[in-house]
């Protein structure tokens, strides 16, 4: 056989090898070149060796042949707002706080931000994703002297972000006290009725975090008033917002 012979034939060999891995039920896993496979067995060259295997004593097959084309990326999350005009007054954003909000750091007139901690729906469509941008300002803010008085954080929110556009909202107030003297005797009603499941840092102790409901007040320890970053709080618009 000559130089040309040997080429012929190398040339004219199966091309239906792909190498592929099986995994057995007791453990074993067998490399090699997967040349069949089906719903019942699979058959695999090793060596020069074929051997055909049951599928009843496999895990898993890792087939070149027969291994699914990769997903398709997931396509971009998008908000559906040509289906909706107006968010209804009435309508609960549910947010995260994503810094600290305190009489320390926060006087009135005090803008920050914080997070749809959900996606909000209008009527079955989904018109802001959850992480999308609230925009919250500071109204009233008092911070307590080292012997007396208490200290008191009242926030509404500015705006909501949908496709890259501040959305103005009008909504309810938060309060937010020090479980204190006047405090504890005039507001600590108000936040049980709100069934918010306790007060932030107080005796009955919800944990920071825990929600705190529409119109609820916050009740904090110490000389300052204020919540962590993380906490969940309700806000319900007081007003109609329109999208376009």
């Amino acid at each position: 056989m000559n130089f040309f012979t040997k080429l012929t034939a190398v040339t004219l060999l199966p091309v239906s090898l792909f190498s592929g891995t099986i995994y057995f039920n007791n453990g074993a896993v067998l490399e090699g070149d997967i040349i069949g496979q089906n719903e019942k067995s699979v058959t695999i060259v090793v060596k020069g060796q074929k051997t055909t295997y049951g599928m009843k004593d496999i895990t898993k097959v890792e087939n070149e042949a027969f291994a699914p084309p990769p997903p398709p990326p997931p396509a971009p999350l998008k908000t559906d707002t040509k289906s909706v005009d107006t968010i209804p007054s009435g309508t609960v954003l549910h947010l995260v706080t994503t810094e600290p909000i305190t009489t320390r750091t926060h006087t009135q007139g005090s803008q920050f931000k914080m997070a749809l901690e959900s996606d909000l729906y209008v009527g079955g469509n989904v018109v802001a994703r959850k992480g999308s941008i609230v925009y919250a300002v500071v109204t009233s803010a008092q911070q307590a002297g080292r012997l007396v008085g208490k200290s008191s954080l009242v926030v509404t929110l500015q705006s909501l972000e949908v496709n890259g556009r501040r959305i103005p909202i009008q909504t309810q107030s938060l309060n937010i006290l020090t479980l204190h003297g006047q405090a504890r005797d005039t507001v600590g009603k108000t936040v049980r009725a709100a069934a918010i499941g306790g007060l932030i840092n107080g005796k009955s102790g919800a944990r920071n975090g825990a929600k705190v409901g529409v119109g609820a007040a916050v009740l904090t320890r110490g000389q300052a008033a204020g919540v962590n970053a993380g906490t969940l709080l309700d806000f319900a618009l007081t007003a109609d917002a329109k999208l376009h």
